[in-house]
């Protein structure tokens, strides 16, 4: 019988390979492939963004709220806005039940990032 650990490990793998599927339709435009830096800058420093270095430069460990109000919360960047219309608007987001779907890609490709982290 599998363990708790094996179905973790099982349902970690499923999203993190359903959340690369989103990850390439919705966010390789400007992050780049498996997360290496694309033609996204921080505001700030206008240096691009690494999304293979997330969770270390956040401490060690995947900030999921932070990640959730980035893309799909309030308020939004004007690159994330449009990703996350673009994520509703091809999912017919009219009601709670769609709108927990298209979150549900979010966290898919939260997911996938969190696969992709340099070691």
């Amino acid at each position: 019988m599998p363990s708790r650990a094996q179905a973790d490990d099982e349902l970690h793998k499923a999203l993190s390979e359903a959340g690369k599927i989103w990850y390439e339709k919705y966010c390789t435009p400007c992050h780049g492939k498996e997360g290496t830096p694309g033609s996204a800058v921080y505001p700030d420093s206008k240096q691009p963004v690494d999304l293979r270095t997330y969770v270390q430069r956040n401490g060690g460990k995947f900030p999921a709220g932070a990640w959730i109000a980035i893309v799909a919360g309030s308020p939004r960047s004007p690159a994330h806005s449009e990703a996350w219309e673009s994520i509703r608007r091809q999912h017919q987001v009219t009601t709670a039940s769609g709108d927990a779907e298209a979150r549900g890609i979010v966290v898919s490709i939260a997911y996938y990032v969190m696969s992709v982290q340099s070691q």
